[in-house]
């Protein structure tokens, strides 16, 4: 049997990298984790920029590399492979090409960085990678369909979350909100111009659910370093005469104590979003909450209809139905709350996660070495 490769997790996303690398350090792999910040002790830091972190990469030496943040990392690996012939795993976490447009604003040439650049970028990515992970079965469709060419090279590996975390919250009190009003909760991240619509329709829905809850609020958690998203949805907000009705609170880290407040989680992303699958969902469903999500992107890969919550169309007036079934029957909540924890404790855990990139990694190491004996036994 071969021995584990040395792996090198260039630019993850910080924390699930340093959780991910840990599981298969206990598999007995060697793993390196570079990143611009994450756990004190556990990365090596390197800049988040393209200069930098391709000085890095050339001169690390590892077996193969996984990446999964943006472009800067993903371009080093491929020009770290055009150069060095080194292999690495593309971590297709969403739609990319659904943020070309918000990428570009903040370059000069936006229309070529749109319509050139990014494309392109993205192409050279997944034509250089050895395997691309979506983190969805909707993912891996929708790259298969833009990029037919790679799709024998894509795999759907499913994230794990920390299910003792969400579950150990606390309930607290919400400033300004009863402690017996019935609390619908969302936890969005606004930094695209898709995700952050789905906050709309969330708002227009609570005009029908307080016709029939007035007591009903609803508290959007939301994650954003852009107040560009942010004062789009207050002024759209502020035109609703049910606006006191929902409360916006901005970059918590108490997510657990909000999701143990709350009596249901609800979500809404639209169908061109560069969503995958929310891992806003996986965490609602690990506290015990029911959940109504709109049947988009990959919200039907963690909410089983009717079984665990409710998926519904792209629509107000069909999320809000939803919601008031839910309301007035406490009992399903907790049935489909419980349905939801143990689906996604079996799916979405650390442990299989681990196992399915254990698995690439020493398929990727095998088949370079196997195209490195060909090679030599031709002599080239």
């Amino acid at each position: 049997m071969m021995d584990h490769p040395d792996i090198g997790i260039f630019f993850g996303r910080p924390g699930r990298s340093e959780i991910l690398a840990e599981r298969l350090r206990a598999r007995g792999f060697r793993v390196t984790v570079y990143n611009n910040r994450g756990l004190p002790g556990q990365y090596s830091p390197v800049r988040h920029a393209f200069l930098p972190a391709l000085s890095c990469a050339l001169s690390t030496d590892h077996q193969v590399y996984l990446t999964a943040l943006g472009f800067v990392p993903s371009l080093c690996l491929y020009l770290n492979r055009a150069v060095r012939g080194v292999p690495y795993i593309f971590n297709a976490t969403g739609l990319k090409s659904a943020t070309y447009r918000d990428r570009a604003r903040r370059w000069l040439f936006s229309q070529a960085e749109e319509r050139w650049f990014y494309p392109t970028a993205m192409s050279r990515v997944l034509a250089g990678a050895s395997r691309i992970v979506c983190n969805s079965r909707y993912l891996r469709t929708k790259l298969a369909l833009q990029f037919p060419q790679h799709a024998p090279k894509m795999t759907t590996i499913y994230n794990g979350i920390e299910f003792e975390r969400f579950a150990s919250g606390r309930s607290i009190p919400i400033e300004g909100i009863l402690p017996e009003a019935p609390k619908l909760l969302a936890v969005m991240t606004w930094n695209f111009e898709g995700k952050s619509a789905g906050a709309r329709l969330l708002i227009d829905a609570m005009r029908l659910i307080t016709q029939k809850y007035p007591e009903a609020r609803l508290i959007i958690s939301a994650k954003t370093a852009h107040r560009r998203y942010a004062n789009e949805i207050e002024m759209y907000l502020a035109a609703k005469p049910w606006r006191d009705s929902i409360k916006i609170l901005y970059n918590q880290t108490n997510i657990p104590d909000l999701l143990a407040s709350s009596d249901m989680f609800v979500y809404a992303t639209p169908p061109d979003s560069n969503d995958s699958l929310p891992r806003a969902l996986i965490e609602a469903h690990a506290a015990g909450l029911p959940i109504v999500t709109t049947a988009t992107a990959g919200c039907p890969e963690v909410v089983e209809d009717s079984v665990t919550g409710f998926t519904v169309r792209y629509d107000a007036k069909a999320l809000a139905e939803r919601v008031i079934d839910l309301l007035a029957d406490a009992g399903k909540r907790r049935e489909m709350g419980r349905r939801g924890r143990e689906r996604v404790y079996d799916t979405f855990n650390w442990e299989r996660m681990a196992d399915a990139y254990a698995d690439l990694f020493q398929q990727i190491v095998s088949d370079q070495t196997e195209s490195l004996r060909e090679k030599a036994s031709q002599g080239i």
